[in-house]
């Protein structure tokens, strides 16, 4: 929240004016932290014939209906020449995903979601990892089967030229 006090206040009447909001703040189940007092500074524009106005910044912590209170009493306190009260999002704790968490099925593959750098692009029928499942498979497969050379043995060229004289003869 952020007050511009006015200027002819002393540090009495800013502490008992700070201390009643703080209540207020309480009173809704909120927690003040230590306010941060600029002191009196020029304004930017003349309010209500000030020039000046002391500036005071209170951080705090409550639900939405100290704010409402917060503003409806700043609204009428003669002390407070402007006020603001900025709400602060918090941060957005992670959602639970609707969707079951992947994990191995009985034949191996992978149910649930998939992962961002595994996802289908339109024009691929199977998805990353059952390609890679399937050549991991195929490799294995050639380490266990013994290396034998193909049976068809090309034709030696000089057979097939002898072959052809007779044919144009």
């Amino acid at each position: 929240m952020a007050l511009v006090l006015r200027p002819e206040l002393d540090e009495e009447r800013q502490a008992a004016v700070l201390t009643r909001y703080r209540q207020v703040i309480e009173r809704h189940g909120g927690t003040v932290e230590e306010p941060n007092v600029w002191g009196k500074r020029r304004l930017a524009y003349e309010i209500n014939d000030q020039q000046e106005g002391i500036y005071v910044f209170v951080p705090f912590t409550a639900e939405s209906t100290a704010n409402a209170e917060l503003d409806r009493l700043l609204r009428i306190d003669e002390n407070v020449l402007r006020h603001l009260v900025v709400i602060r999002p918090r941060p957005n704790p992670p959602k639970p995903s609707p969707m079951p968490e992947a994990g191995p099925r009985a034949d191996g593959v992978r149910s649930g979601p998939v992962p961002a750098g595994e996802r289908q692009s339109p024009g691929l029928p199977v998805r990353r990892s059952e390609i890679q499942a399937a050549q991991a498979a195929q490799a294995q497969a050639q380490e266990t089967e013994p290396a034998t050379e193909s049976t068809e043995a090309a034709p030696a060229p000089a057979e097939q030229e002898p072959a052809q004289e007779t044919a144009e003869e």
